[in-house]
Parts: C-alpha cells; structure tokens; sequence
C-alpha cells in the first residue's frame, strides 16, 4: 500500500509541470517582435512554426496517454520534463529559424505527454470531491505561461535578449522534474493490449472534434495577440500587458469554474459549451482594432472562450475511470490539432488580410465548437456513460 501524497501537493506540482510544458511555444508567441527580427521571418512563419509545435504534440498526445496508463503518471511526466528541457535549450542556442523549429518539436513532446499525464496524475492523487478545483489550477498552467511570457517581452526582452527567457523555462523544467512524486494511477496499470484495444465512444471523439474547433479558436491568441496588437497601435510594453491581462483573466477563471464544478451537479459538457458561445463574442472585438474594445475582447476570450479545458477534462475524467491516460490523450489529440491548424490559417490570414479577418476566423472556429460540443453534451446524456450523473 503506497502513502498517498499531499493533494495540494500533487496540484502544484501538475502546475508547475504544465507550466513548464507550454512556456516554450508562448515566450515564442510572445517574443515574436525580437525572434523573428534576429532570425529573419515574418508571421506566416511564425504560424507555422506554432503549427508545428502542435501538430508534435497531438502525435504523441494519444501515445502519452497509453504510455501513462502502462508506466504510471509519475515516470511520464518526468519524461515530459526531460523533453521540454531539451527544447529549451535548442532554443537558447538557436542561430536560425529550423534550428528554433526543432526547439519547438522537442519540447513539443513534453507537451503532449504532460498533457494525459497530469490528468492521470491528479485523478490518482486528488480525492474525487477536490479534481474540479486540481484540473482548473492545472489548466491554469496556460495562462500563468502566457502571462510570464507577455512579462518576459518587457522585462526580458527590452533588456537583455530574449534568449534569456529560454533559460528561465529550462530552469523551470528542471524543478518541475526534480519535485515530481510518485503518485499511483487511479486503477491498475494498463497492459500494451488494454491500451491498444481502448475504443473511444462516439461522445469522446464529439468532444475531441469540439476541442478541436475550440483549440484552433483560441490557439492564436497566444500566439499572434501580441503582434496584433502592437500592428493596432499598442507600444511594445503594452502589448505585453494586455497579454498579461487577458491571462490573469483566464487563470482567475479555469480555477474558479472548477471549484464550481465540484459543487454543483451540472454537465461538464454542457458548461463548457455556453462557455464557448459566450466567448466567441470576444474575436469581433478584437477584430475592430480599437484599443478599448481590443481589451474587452481579450477578457472576454481569454475568460470565456479559452476557459472550458479543465472542465471537458474533468467530464473525460469522471466518464473514464479505467482508461484516464487514454481517452485523456484522444481530447487532448483533438485540441493538439486544432491549436495547430488556427495559428497556421491566422498567421496566413493576418499576411494577407490583416489581423481583422483573421480575428473573424477565430470567431467562426469557436462557433463550431460550440455546436459540436453540444451534440456531444446530448449523446452523453443519451449513453449515460461515466459512474458520476454530474458528468452527464
């Protein structure tokens, strides 16, 4: 019989590791402006290096998840740690545009198995009344790596280069690995067989087609809201701010609605879908340019339209008890790719039309996660699937 660890300890450390995970690919949206003055290439580039990034980490999103469920969340995610430390340092280094793409692919895999390891991780160390709260401060990992990032332009990058702010992510990941304890998966370990005979329900792949269509929505924010901004007229500094702000929005919300979810029985599903219907009101105000609106409308995406992760989480979590890493991974393949195929249409779009248009795509993806997500709410209602009726 193992010792189970602190539960705050186990979601502090899912923080910590999944704010290491991410760092890389936001400082590189964030420090867009120098990186892409020192290594020569412009935003098309830009968004297809940010593809790239998450076209990797989907590959290995669904095989890091049965890696979980077979060796355990605890060896994956010092995996992931060990591969996003490699990246960062590629980046440091980086004399070119391919070299700081393979920075991005390393650390890629960091990403896509810490994503279905957390998930196992927290659904073995956190006591099920507490995993709203534990998912929403592990999501949360995104917009305390998007605000470090947003501060790293001005404090960082202003002053003494940006490749500075790569060594602080390297560090990151290291204590991320070095503060990882061993936490058991919530069921028994997954043979090789188990985990490629696992068939995802038709209510799992509608919600991985909606995190899909959601992820390609909000996927650019982080990665072009700061250029766009700066080409409305913001200072360099200012950008970097709102960036700050619209995360701050998004942290306070992950961890709020997850506390919500563990104390009121509502569907997950369902919740995550208005979350994205009232979000996507925040892409049209982006899109005006106007630098009072541009603030609402970051609020209003970040806190809205990129809030409903850790809730979907958590509703695969309760619906998948038995196969955490697995189905955790299929979600999580499905927003791998989405993040992938918005920033590479936004940044051709942006090139071509202008940052306006490409705003309005975004508003169009979240639309369609919205109806799909819905559909996919309705046919877990109808399957009855999962042993927790808040889930359905």
């Amino acid at each position: 019989m193992h010792e189970l660890p602190d539960p705050r300890r186990v979601t502090l450390v899912s923080l910590t590791t999944m704010v290491a995970a991410v760092a890389p690919v936001h400082l590189f949206g964030a420090l867009a402006p120098k990186i892409q003055a020192d290594l020569g290439f412009g935003d098309a580039l830009q968004g297809i290096a940010v593809g790239i990034f998450f076209a990797v980490a989907a590959g290995f999103s669904i095989w890091g998840g049965a890696l979980t469920d077979r060796i355990g969340p605890s060896p994956a995610l010092r995996i992931a740690s060990v591969a996003t430390a490699a990246g960062g340092l590629v980046a440091l280094v980086s004399p070119g545009y391919a070299v700081i793409v393979i920075a991005l692919v390393l650390a890629a895999v960091g990403n896509g198995i810490s994503q279905p390891g957390n998930n196992t991780f927290i659904a073995g160390g956190v006591p099920a009344h507490r995993r709203g709260v534990a998912l929403g401060v592990k999501q949360a990992a995104i917009p305390v790596s998007t605000a470090l990032a947003g501060l790293s332009l001005p404090i960082i990058g202003e002053s003494i280069g940006w490749r500075w702010a790569y060594v602080l992510a390297i560090a990151l990941a290291l204590v991320a690995l070095a503060v990882i304890p061993h936490v058991e998966p919530p069921t028994e370990r997954q043979t090789l067989a188990q985990t490629r005979s696992f068939s995802p329900s038709r209510g799992l792949r509608l919600v991985m087609v909606a995190a899909g269509f959601g992820a390609a929505a909000v996927s650019s924010i982080g990665a072009f809201l700061v250029r766009s901004a700066q080409d409305a007229g913001f200072s360099v500094s200012g950008a970097g701010y709102l960036q700050v702000t619209g995360s701050v929005a998004l942290i306070s919300t992950r961890v709020g609605w997850g506390a919500l979810m563990d104390r009121i029985r509502v569907s997950r599903f369902g919740f995550s879908t208005a979350l994205m219907v009232v979000g996507g009101f925040g892409f049209p105000l982006l899109a005006t340019g106007n630098h009072t609106l541009m603030v609402a409308g970051a609020v209003l995406a970040y806190g809205a339209a990129w809030s409903w992760p850790g809730i979907v989480h958590l509703g695969v979590v309760e619906h998948h008890p038995n196969a955490t890493g697995a189905a955790s991974g299929i979600v999580q393949a499905g927003m791998f790719t989405g993040a992938m195929t918005g920033p590479v249409l936004f940044g051709i779009i942006a090139d071509q039309a202008g940052f306006g248009w490409a705003w309005m795509l975004s508003a169009v993806f979240v639309a369609l996660a919205a109806i799909v997500m819905a559909a996919a709410t309705t046919e877990f209602r109808r399957a009855r699937q999962g042993p927790n009726p808040a889930a359905t």
